[in-house]
């Protein structure tokens, strides 16, 4: 127990509090960090990464992403998630829940498995990103007081009314694909979180990502739409384009993106692909 680390974002979810005190009740051998900004964070990893085996991020997809760049540059590190976001899609995919116990089982159990790591112009992702719908909906969560699914699906109502379709031109394995979008997603894992799976058949170790493409749908279909999406049965349709790809080129005018549900600004093309792989803990026996 003497090599993790715990480390935990008070600003992700709304439940830290309670959660740090029962992992020290569980663990009290375990070091643990909290990690107030990403400046604290970097000095803390990068004045003690060698001294640790597994990495324990308590947080949602978008803590998880800043872990990304010290899992490269420090592969003996492993990385095993306790979730607390809004989402959790990256925890979801890989088997995390919020049981403490159990994640200390499956780290005892020492195994592990690889991750896909995607690079986008100077972003790193290891779960889902996009521009469109989706990256309309995390900027205006960004900007909400409360957190939380609630507040999400909030967001995401009122978007269905406000939300005008993004002119795109994608670049992949040399053919060009062009057209009026709703929503555009590269999915590493299958789904956004909370069990919405954007890409049914997305890998995260196949050294592939899925690209997403997804008209306008008609008001009335949007029903439907849903069910399919959590039903994890969306397909090819007149709406819904697939493609397997390792990197490719995106410009629209779109002026956000989101990687992992943190909103950027989009200002020049999107250039994305595979980078390398991480190692997780693996949670399953």
């Amino acid at each position: 127990m003497q090599d993790i680390i715990f480390v935990i974002n008070p600003h992700s979810g709304t439940k830290s509090g309670k959660i740090l005190e029962q992992f020290k009740e569980l663990a009290p051998e375990i070091d643990y960090f909290i990690s107030n900004t990403l400046k604290e964070f970097d000095a803390f990893v990068n004045t003690n990464a060698e001294k640790y085996r597994v990495l324990i991020i308590c947080g949602g997809d978008g803590t998880i992403n800043t872990t990304l760049k010290y899992l490269i540059k420090y592969p003996k590190l492993k990385l095993a998630v306790l979730p607390n976001g809004s989402g959790n899609g990256f925890a979801r995919e890989l088997g995390f829940n919020g049981n403490i116990q159990e994640l200390l089982d499956s780290i005892l159990r020492d195994g592990t498995e690889m991750v896909d790591v995607l690079k986008v112009n100077d972003e790193l992702s290891c779960n889902m990103l996009g521009l469109g719908f989706d990256s309309y909906v995390a900027n205006e969560f960004d900007k909400m007081p409360a957190r939380g699914l609630k507040t999400y699906v909030v967001c995401t109502i009122q978007a269905l009314f406000k939300y005008k379709p993004i002119q795109a031109k994608v670049t992949v394995d040399g053919s060009v694909i062009e057209g009026k979008y709703h929503m555009i997603n590269i999915a590493n894992t299958r789904q956004f979180g909370n069990n919405a799976l954007i890409a049914p058949q997305a890998i995260y170790n196949d050294g592939l990502f899925d690209l997403v493409l997804i008209k306008k749908i008609p008001f009335y279909v949007v029903p439907s739409f849903v069910v399919r999406l959590f039903l994890g049965k969306l397909k090819n349709s007149k709406y819904v384009q697939f493609v397997k790809a390792n990197s490719l080129v995106i410009d629209s005018n779109s002026e956000t993106y989101h990687v992992d549900g943190e909103p950027k600004a989009l200002t020049e093309t999107l250039n994305v692909e595979i980078l390398k792989q991480i190692e997780v803990v693996k949670t399953k026996l």
